[in-house]
C-alpha cells in the first residue's frame, strides 16, 4: 500500500456501492479500490468489469482475511451491519458503515466497543453531512441569519413499488424510518444542535411487510423548539427541509446527496435570497475524510456520539409506532 492511500474493501455488491460509494473511492485522492466481494457470482463479475479492483472475492470472509485491506465499506442490509462490523473489526479493518449504524442504540454501542477493542475506527456513512451545502446551511443558522430557530421540518419520501426490496424486509430490519427517516432525524438534530427532550411518533405498518412504511415523528427541544420528520415509501418522491426562525426561514429543496449546483432559499422579512452552492461528490468527500482519519489521525466527522443519539431517537420512535 502506498503510504498516502487507504486500500478499500467492499462488503457486498449493493446498489449504493455501485452508484455512489465505489465511484467516490475511485475519485478520492487518498483511496484505492483494492477489493470487492459478493456471494453472487454474476454481481461479482459485473463489478469486476465496471470497476477493475485489484482483488475480487466470492465471500466476505475471504476479503476480511486479506492483510492488504485497510478499511471496509459495509452497505449490507440494516440487520447485518452489527455482525459484519464486528467481524471486520476483529480482522483489524477500519469500518465505514452505511446508515443506520445499527438497528438500535444497543447495537451501535456494541459495534463501537468491538472497534475500540481492536484499535480500528468506525464511522456512520452519512455522506450528505460532508457536503458544502449542509455546511453552508449550518453556517447560516448558527450566524443568526433567521434569528432564533422555532421550528424545523424534514420530508423524505418516494414510492417503493418492489415489495421484494430489502427495504421492506422485516427479517433484515427494513422500514422507512431506518432507511430514509434517519436522514430527517440526523439533519434536524444537526441543525438545531441539540437532542430532543420529548418525542411523539406514529406510522403506517405494512400489512404484508410488517415494517413501518411511513412515519411521522414530532420532536421537542429545550426552549420550545419543535421539529417534524416525515418519511414514507408510500407517497410521491419529495426530499426537502425547512428551518423557520423568528427572523426568517431557510428552505433546502434538494435531495440530501445532491451533486453539482444546489440551492438554498433564504427569506427574511420581505426579502428572498437564493444562494447557490456547488457540491462535488459527497461520497468522495466522505471517503477522503475517513481516509485522513486513518492516515493522519483526523477525527471522524460523523462522531459516535452523533450516531448513538440518532439511534436513540429512532429507538423511541419505533417503540411508539410498534407499541413495544
Amino acid at each position: 500500500m502506498e503510504k498516502n492511500k487507504v486500500n478499500w474493501g467492499i462488503i457486498s455488491c449493493a446498489g449504493i456501492a455501485e452508484s455512489a460509494v465505489i465511484p467516490g473511492i475511485l475519485g478520492a485522492g487518498n483511496a484505492q479500490l483494492y477489493a470487492i466481494s459478493s456471494r453472487g457470482p454474476e454481481k461479482l463479475e459485473k463489478f469486476k468489469k465496471l470497476f477493475n479492483p485489484v482483488k475480487a472475492y466470492q465471500s466476505y470472509d475471504e476479503l476480511l482475511d486479506d492483510p492488504e485491506v485497510d478499511a471496509v465499506y459495509i452497505p449490507l442490509p440494516n440487520g447485518l451491519h452489527c455482525e459484519w462490523t464486528q467481524k471486520a473489526a476483529e480482522k483489524k479493518k477500519h469500518v465505514l458503515c452505511e446508515k443506520p449504524m445499527g438497528i438500535s442504540a444497543e447495537e451501535a454501542r456494541l459495534m463501537k466497543e468491538v472497534c475500540d477493542k481492536n484499535g480500528v475506527l468506525l464511522m456512520e456513512a452519512f455522506a450528505y453531512r460532508h457536503s458544502p451545502l449542509t455546511k453552508k446551511v449550518k453556517e447560516l443558522v448558527d450566524s443568526g441569519t433567521i434569528g432564533k430557530i422555532k421550528f424545523m421540518d424534514s420530508h423524505f419520501s418516494f414510492l417503493l413499488k418492489d415489495m421484494n426490496d430489502v427495504r421492506v424486509s422485516r427479517a433484515l430490519a427494513g422500514g422507512a424510518t431506518y432507511d430514509i427517516g434517519c436522514y430527517n432525524i440526523n439533519i434536524i438534530r444537526h441543525i438545531i444542535g441539540a437532542e430532543p427532550v420529548s418525542i411523539f411518533a406514529t406510522g403506517e405498518i405494512g400489512e404484508k411487510s410488517g415494517v413501518d412504511e411511513s412515519s411521522c415523528i414530532v420532536m421537542e427541544f429545550e426552549g420550545g423548539v419543535k421539529a417534524v420528520s416525515y418519511c414514507s415509501f408510500r407517497c410521491m418522491s419529495r426530499v426537502e427541509y425547512t428551518i423557520v426562525g423568528d427572523g426568517g426561514s431557510i428552505s433546502v429543496p434538494v435531495v440530501f446527496n445532491s451533486k453539482g449546483e444546489t440551492r438554498i432559499i433564504v427569506k427574511t422579512g420581505s426579502a428572498t435570497e437564493e444562494i447557490t452552492v456547488l457540491c462535488p461528490d459527497n461520497y468522495m468527500l466522505e471517503v477522503e475524510q475517513f481516509g485522513r482519519c486513518i492516515l493522519n489521525g483526523e477525527k471522524p466527522y460523523i462522531t459516535f456520539e452523533d450516531s448513538i443519539n440518532n439511534a436513540k431517537v429512532i429507538d423511541e420512535a419505533l417503540r411508539q409506532i410498534f407499541k413495544k
